[in-house]
């Protein structure tokens, strides 16, 4: 990302963050003395802001103020917080019962985003921290959400991230991921074999709202000297139903 994006970016933010302080709205020549920036340059980005919906003016004034987009922003925040803190009991279960580490992730722009763990007390752990972004197909927890994902969206984030290499077991072919995305479905849960880092596996499973669609992952993950393959088909039974608990705590129903 370039310098001139994340400036563009700041300003977009200072304006969101003046303007939502504000009983009234605000025009464009009191803004621009609060940023201190031009008016042409501050045009600029309240026609993003407005096109994009996170603006709107006054019908009569042509003031500008903070338009409903943000309500969804301030939602999906609301929501990642309801989530985790549902979520907590059944992650620090689970953690406990295989003294492994456990991650609950979101789908962001094409890449899983952890929003929560749960640390194992071994000595040799997983090295990941909230807020932390990886690709989606190449880790368990991203799988266990693309496999889920309609076909259509899912070719676009293919297209868009792309599919790139990080060990020699990771998939790099769509066709290949695909067939293995069904896999993942008809099983119920997917596994990470070394895809993402060597000497690391998980076994991860979709988390479901209230309507049934998948909104997050959970996983139990470690290295692989301690995790083999058979012993991640043994503790799939325990994660589906963790995932399936949390589900249900979501108002989740099968029936």
């Amino acid at each position: 990302m370039g310098s001139g994006t994340i400036k563009s970016i700041d300003k977009a933010l200072d304006v969101l963050e003046i303007l939502s302080k504000q009983k009234q709205p605000m025009g464009v020549t009191e803004l621009s003395k609060i940023l201190e920036i031009n008016k042409s340059t501050l045009h600029g980005t309240l026609t993003t802001l407005l096109n994009r919906g996170y603006l709107e003016q006054d019908g009569e004034t042509g003031k500008y103020m903070v338009g409903i987009s943000i309500l969804g922003l301030a939602s999906a925040a609301l929501q990642g917080l309801d989530l985790r803190a549902k979520a907590r009991p059944v992650i620090k279960a689970l953690s406990e019962k295989y003294n492994e580490t456990v991650h609950m992730v979101v789908l962001r722009q094409g890449r899983v985003v952890y929003i929560d763990k749960e640390e194992s007390a071994q000595s040799i752990r997983i090295h990941t921290e909230i807020g932390t972004s990886l690709p989606a197909h190449c880790t368990g927890v991203g799988k266990a959400l693309l496999a889920w994902t309609d076909t259509k969206k899912l070719k676009n984030i293919i297209e868009e991230y792309g599919m790139k290499k990080h060990t020699v077991n990771t998939i790099t072919d769509e066709e290949t991921l695909l067939r293995h995305f069904a896999d993942i479905r008809n099983k119920g849960y997917a596994i990470d074999n070394e895809e993402i880092e060597e000497g690391l596996r998980c076994v991860a499973v979709p988390i479901r709202d209230y309507s049934g669609k998948v909104i997050a992952a959970i996983s139990i993950a470690g290295p692989s000297v301690r995790m083999p393959l058979n012993k991640l088909e043994e503790m799939a039974d325990s994660v589906v139903e963790a995932g399936m608990e949390i589900s249900r705590v979501l108002g989740y129903r099968t029936n």
